[in-house]
């Protein structure tokens, strides 16, 4: 059985993980918005475009995956003052 000490640490650890893993998420949000305004500003100059749907699809689901991750972010930190 885990010590309170041990299950704090574990929490700990895991919104450590979770903070890094939302700015990397971030990071790659902003890398996505960058490619998909490239992409669909060179398809005004060419008879289809360029833009591959699936980026679209991407894009349109950060913002739920960053709000699933702050909500997970803030019950951990819940837990932990509830210990």
């Amino acid at each position: 059985m885990a010590s309170i000490g041990e299950v704090r640490a574990a929490l700990e650890q895991a919104s450590e993980i979770l903070r890094e893993s939302y700015r990397n998420v971030r990071s790659a949000q902003e890398g996505l918005d960058e490619a998909v305004a490239i992409l669909a500003e060179s398809s005004e100059n060419h008879h289809e475009s360029l833009l591959p749907p699936e980026f679209v699809r991407a894009k349109e689901r950060f913002p739920d995956q960053l709000e699933l991750m702050v909500g997970t972010l803030e019950r951990i930190q819940q837990l932990t003052v509830e210990l």
